[in-house]
């Protein structure tokens, strides 16, 4: 890059060889997305992926003018918002009529055949998730938002670019001007266990994989957005501007084509009889799936009678959604017990007298916190009401036998250790470092592949290791011997090698899994992302003072502080220290990656080269902080036309004042 003597900027003009090899990356690695997410027909590792990705990133970084505006770089996050602007729609989003029985269904059908002679209808799995609106212009991405209120959505356009079923740009033919592309954010099943699971530990939940999926969608920073496995299903248009779509079966052919997943059985129907018909099947299958379905919807096929029919003030008058019925079931709970999780969480489960539910076996139904319990007044020998309707987890509506007036009481000691437990809002919590639910929890996690993903290491051989005091601290899974475990019953000599050989291989791990590891209480795989991109090692985040670790984005006091109570604690650095001796080596992190390292910026008026959002999203890459206003810990304001008082903040502070080319020579 040159500078002229007017300040302007002159780009070097990226190489041709670079140009080439970035089209070449983008091409490829979007095709292997389509056959992971769209085809489910991957045909190379997510190593082989990341490989990719990380070249691409590489040329983008080493000249910005070489990212595409469907740069498939662009779904790994970053942008952090201080909040969520309004957006207006183009149309209106509408709710849909709910349909709940056979009469129903013929009074719809009655009021349609009164306009419509022998209609067409298409019917299609309601999936139970977030909806959301994707605008696009000329092919590309322009703004995402929630539904809202129908009119005035939430602007989540960067945490919408990051799921990787969203293309950045419309493939095929027949590309529209400008087209609002409605769908569902869902979260599957399978992957909302697992989440569930690591926040629980964290001291939170999600109900269902609804309100995990809506939860992830507004989230301020994309980057952990981008880090939960979200999947879009389009099921419908808004406004449409410069191609002609005749047909509901059309359109889900032009959304297949143009990159789009199709998930679940469209098909066209004539008549009642066919739609009980489907009805009954998809509700057979509803357990086996692996996404939230909640009924079925039903449209007119043609686009020309769906506008002859028209809209009440609510909804459509030519769609409905046909609601499954809940799945509910009686059974009786035989005990309440408490479980422990990594982080000393006390979790009540009720143990139930196992009944079947649509199917499903169910034995089990997680309280997720005493206020439930107490709300309740749940006991031992309580008949109760159980429903699986819309949730993954079995959930308690209600009390339908009561045995005991009182709830079960809630323990004052830990189930494991005994010692005393500390209330902390609705959960509470053992804080005895040497109980051995605890760490048995915490080894779990240590081996999982959110950390050190350690094949081999079950919960029934870590439990063994853990009871037979063969591991007495995270440390020593690192330090395994044959000698020791050959006495240990079903350890074979195979097993034993494999075990140690895997172990060895694994010792190697970036600074956030391994901060992840730890079991630090409030912090998981999302906020141990954040903290290794702040502070980029182990000796700095050891030395962080409270306030630098609190002003961290997406942190706050109360992480902070379980953060830095961890690294003063004499045990816990021993501990980590062991595992240093023991092999077990941080990933070196690229030297760019410390540029703007503890550097805190604040940005202002407009700029002739980059979006403010552009600025943003350099800083954090860099592992600078942005903040919204001036102040006497603010390093830098970049200051652009039109600065406002930050201006006049800046200089009254004596803060170091650089304009948008100065900004990049500090990247250099």
């Amino acid at each position: 890059m040159a500078i002229q003597k007017d300040n302007s900027i002159i780009y070097s003009m990226p190489s041709k060889d670079d140009k080439q090899r970035v089209k070449e990356l983008s091409k490829l690695i979007n095709y292997h997305n389509k056959k992971y997410y769209l085809d489910d027909n991957p045909e190379i590792s997510d190593a082989e992926f990341d490989i990719l990705l990380k070249e691409l990133i590489a040329l983008e970084n080493k000249n910005t003018q070489l990212k595409l505006p469907d740069s498939p770089s662009l779904k790994i996050g970053g942008h952090i918002s201080e909040n969520f602007d309004k957006h207006n729609h183009l149309e209106p989003m509408y709710s849909l009529e709910n349909i709940t029985n056979t009469d129903e269904i013929k009074d719809f059908l009655k009021r349609i055949n009164k306009t419509i002679e022998s209609p067409d209808f298409v019917i299609e799995p309601k999936f139970d998730g977030a909806s959301v609106s994707i605008t696009y212009k000329n092919g590309f991405i322009d703004v995402a938002s929630t539904r809202g209120d129908g009119k005035i959505g939430e602007n989540i356009t960067e945490n919408i670019k990051t799921i990787r079923s969203v293309p950045l740009a419309l493939s095929g033919k027949k590309i529209p001007k400008i087209i609002e592309i409605r769908g569902e954010i869902i979260l599957p099943i399978k992957e909302f266990e697992i989440l569930n699971k690591n926040i629980e530990e964290e001291g939170q939940s999600f109900s269902n994989p609804r309100n995990a999926a809506s939860g992830s969608l507004r989230q301020l920073d994309s980057k952990i957005t981008a880090s939960r496995p979200l999947v879009f299903i389009p099921w419908g248009t808004g406004y449409v501007d410069g191609i002609s779509i005749k047909k509901e079966t059309e359109l889900i052919d032009l959304l297949t084509e143009w990159g789009f997943i199709k998930l679940g059985e469209f098909i066209k129907i004539k008549n009642l009889k066919d739609i009980e018909n489907h009805f009954n099947k998809v509700l057979k299958l509803r357990n086996s799936l692996n996404y939230e379905i909640d009924g079925l919807v039903i449209k007119i096929n043609d686009k020309e009678n769906q506008k002859v029919l028209g809209f009440t003030s609510k909804y459509p008058k030519w769609a409905a959604a046909i609601k499954f019925p809940s799945a509910l079931a009686k059974t009786k709970i035989t005990d309440i017990t408490f479980q422990v999780g990594r982080t000393g969480i006390i979790t009540p489960v009720a143990e139930l007298e196992e009944v079947d539910i649509s199917g499903v076996k169910v034995k089990r139904a997680t309280l997720h916190n005493f206020e439930l319990l107490k709300s309740m007044k749940l006991n031992k020998g309580d008949t109760v009401l159980i429903e699986r309707a819309g949730d993954v987890i079995p959930k308690i509506l209600k009390i339908t036998n009561k045995i005991k007036q009182t709830a079960i009481r809630v323990p004052t000691k830990c189930p494991c250790c005994n010692k005393r437990l500390e209330k902390e809002g609705s959960y509470i919590f053992c804080k005895n470092s040497n109980c051995t639910d605890i760490l048995k929890a915490q080894l779990s996690y240590l081996v999982s592949k959110k950390s050190f993903n350690i094949n081999g290491l079950g919960r029934n051989i870590l439990i063994t290791l853990v009871d037979k005091k063969i591991v007495i601290d995270l440390s020593d899974i690192f330090k395994l011997e044959s000698s020791k475990l050959i006495e240990l019953e079903g350890f074979g000599e195979k097993l034993i090698n494999n075990l140690i050989e895997e172990i060895d291989n694994r010792k190697e791990i970036s600074f956030d899994k391994f901060i992840n590891s730890l079991g630090i209480r409030h912090v998981g795989e999302n906020i141990s992302k954040i903290i290794a991109n702040r502070f980029m090692n182990i000796e700095k985040l050891k030395n962080a003072k409270l306030v630098e670790i609190e002003e961290v984005e997406g942190v706050g006091a109360e992480i902070a502080k379980s953060i830095k109570n961890y690294f003063i604690t004499e045990k816990n650095l021993m501990i980590i220290q062991n595992m240093f001796n023991n092999g077990v080596l941080i990933k070196s992190e690229n030297k760019n990656s410390l540029k703007l390292a503890g550097k805190t910026f604040c940005i202002t008026g407009t700029f002739n080269n980059f979006s403010r959002d552009y600025l943003k999203d350099k800083i954090n890459k860099e592992s600078g902080k942005v903040t919204s206003s001036v102040s006497k810990r603010t390093d830098f304001l970049i200051a652009g036309d039109n600065p406002g008082n930050k201006l006049n903040d800046a200089k009254r502070l004596k803060i170091k004042i650089i304009n948008e080319q100065e900004f990049l020579e500090l990247l250099k």
